[in-house]
């Protein structure tokens, strides 16, 4: 994107975190928490994971306490402040993932509610990246919101953009980007486990 850091939609969103951010972990420390152990239980022992998006680094736990090596990418400063507690995060742009790690670093690619706040020419992209980042057979769990209106959206704690995905829209972008797709959840968001095609 070329829009500066003042207009970026990103960037405006990650930053609406830092208003409270403890409140946020505190929020979100039960949601979903099916998800992540699923996800270690599906790799084997010592898989290199990448957390995308790792927020303030519960799932980065979890994957740990797993026999894992996860390792966390994130933009927000307090976040990465919080999510280093928990173990290895690099500060970065999830846009930008494809210039930080090498090709097929990875057995595993961890994207819970990470790409809520790309636009969706830019989730495309990501999702190449996040494809070649992979080793083969790769596996790959990513969450988006598949209701609601794509655009800014103004919260008690920030405004924040959010691009969702109606009915099979992401399963498609994630097939054609490459992926054999295993499961699919529907819902509020829709949830994909996929592996590298």
């Amino acid at each position: 994107m070329s829009e500066s850091p003042d207009n970026d939609p990103v960037i405006i969103s990650v930053a609406a975190y830092s208003t409270n951010p403890i409140a946020y972990e505190e929020k979100y420390a039960t949601h979903l928490l099916d998800r992540p152990n699923c996800f270690a239980s599906l790799l084997s022992p010592g898989s290199q994971i990448l957390d995308l998006g790792c927020g303030p680094g519960r799932d980065i736990r979890i994957f740990s306490e797993g026999g894992h090596k996860p390792i966390g990418i994130e933009l927000n400063p307090e976040f990465i402040e919080m999510a280093r507690r928990q173990g290895d995060v690099i500060q970065g742009d999830i846009r930008n993932i494809s210039s930080i790690f090498t090709p097929s670093s990875f057995d595993g690619v961890w994207a819970q509610a990470s790409l809520v706040h790309l636009e969706k020419l830019e989730i495309d992209l990501v999702l190449q990246d996040l494809r070649d980042l992979l080793k083969p057979n790769g596996l790959l769990y990513a969450c988006v919101p598949a209701t609601g209106e794509t655009g800014w959206l103004d919260e008690s704690d920030g405004r924040r953009w959010y691009t969702t995905w109606p009915e099979d829209s992401f399963e498609i972008a994630v097939r054609t980007t490459g992926f054999h797709v295993t499961d699919v959840t529907h819902g509020p968001y829709v949830e994909v486990w996929a592996t590298k095609a």
